[in-house]
């Protein structure tokens, strides 16, 4: 029990009254609960708060360690270096890493001895720059050599690098980041953080890196709630492939209930549920707009769905009701860039769902065209796919 201090003092147990000697000054004499100068039984509180911070003090070390779902620390570069592309003249001062974006970060190494690999990973960090910037995904470089090291080893990759790269020479970068990440010491390391500022993935460039890009430049990639949804959408399969209809749907609903967004793929399988499963078209519908009216900002969405009423595989007939798909797709096409090629691809689909196979084949030709080398392919198929059809007419 803690009694009223009065002054400096130290709070004291309740034990009988102090000799006049070592009562505090302004206390008068009383029977119950007297205060006693800070001397007088100190130890054994000097013990508890030594115990106290002892037993503190892992949990306060631990409190800048960078792992999944823990804030970026803050990137402190002494010098910028921004590649001149196609003739563009170089703006290293002005460079600024946006707010609000997706950010990929690529630490690595210029000298063999820090890191042998990190010059042959140069391209492949440009390709993901050249793949995703267009879709608002920024990709920047960090090397803790200093600007002539880092220039001279640009110059041998001049061709390949795309990207914006920074000199940490002083290190503080590297030390809030990799330093206390599980990659310590070992380049080169690529952190992924989302639009909120906080960190989704870190590992080594590969494949694991590419399987993931797409969802996570979309916003569809959560380092707790992406293997959340993968079990439910495990789960709902399982339920439909016995005509669960009603757990299934429950299990897409909490996908969009507890998902944060990231999880708003359950609302194309509620729709594909009620029209392919159970061939309830009219109540398929009415989800849609149920859709567009609470997650309408979500444009990429708004493609999913209107590609699905399109191109959907397994659609029965007459359940394509092509004025929805136009609307989803106008929505989605506000946001995506003219350099993105899913843009006229969307297009393409509903002409060529429309019959308008030569409207179809000229639209996913510039699809084709703005693509970037690594994703033409993708594109061409569905090309050919309509050229096959505009042959036969």
């Amino acid at each position: 029990m803690f009694p009223p201090a009065v002054g400096p003092v130290w709070p004291c147990w309740k034990v009988p009254q102090c000799p006049d000697s070592q009562r505090s000054p302004g206390i008068k004499a009383t029977k119950p609960r007297t205060v006693c100068d800070p001397t007088w039984r100190s130890l054994p509180m000097i013990r508890f708060m030594l115990t106290l911070l002892l037993l503190t003090s892992p949990v306060l070390a631990q409190s800048n360690e960078v792992k999944p779902g823990t804030a970026q620390p803050q990137i402190q570069t002494s010098a910028w270096i921004r590649p001149a592309i196609q003739g563009e003249e170089r703006d290293d001062d002005t460079f600024r890493i946006e707010q609000d974006r997706p950010l990929l970060v690529y630490f690595f190494g210029v000298k063999p001895d820090s890191c042998s690999s990190c010059g042959l990973w140069m391209q492949e960090i440009s390709r993901i720059h050249d793949i995703w910037s267009s879709r608002g995904l920024q990709v920047v470089g960090i090397s803790k050599e200093g600007t002539s090291d880092l220039e001279r080893f640009l110059g041998e990759y001049a061709g390949i690098t795309t990207f914006p790269v920074a000199s940490d020479s002083g290190e503080n970068t590297f030390r809030n980041w990799l330093d206390n990440s599980p990659r310590k010491d070992r380049l080169p390391t690529v952190f992924l953080v989302d639009a909120k500022g906080i960190i989704q993935w870190i590992g080594a460039p590969g494949e694991d890196l590419d399987a993931l890009l797409e969802d996570f430049v979309k916003g569809r990639y959560h380092h707790e709630l992406t293997p959340f949804g993968e079990k439910l959408m495990k789960s709902a399969k399982e339920a439909r492939k016995y005509n669960d209809w009603q757990d299934a749907e429950s299990y897409y609903m909490q996908m969009l209930r507890d998902g944060e967004g990231v999880l708003n793929r359950g609302a194309v399988e509620i729709f594909r549920l009620y029209a392919i499963d159970r061939v309830e078209i009219d109540r398929a519908y009415a989800w849609v707009e149920e859709v567009i009216s609470e997650y309408g900002d979500d444009y990429w969405l708004m493609a999913d769905l209107a590609r699905e009423i399109a191109a959907g595989r397994d659609m029965p007939e007459g359940a394509r009701r092509l004025d929805v798909a136009e609307r989803l797709a106008k929505m989605a096409s506000q946001e995506l860039s003219d350099s993105d090629p899913e843009r006229p691809a969307l297009k393409a689909a509903i002409a060529f769902a429309l019959g308008e196979i030569r409207e179809a084949v000229n639209l996913q030709r510039r699809a084709v065209r703005v693509a970037p080398p690594v994703l033409k392919q993708k594109y061409r198929l569905d090309l050919e796919r309509y050229l096959s059809q505009l042959k036969k007419k």
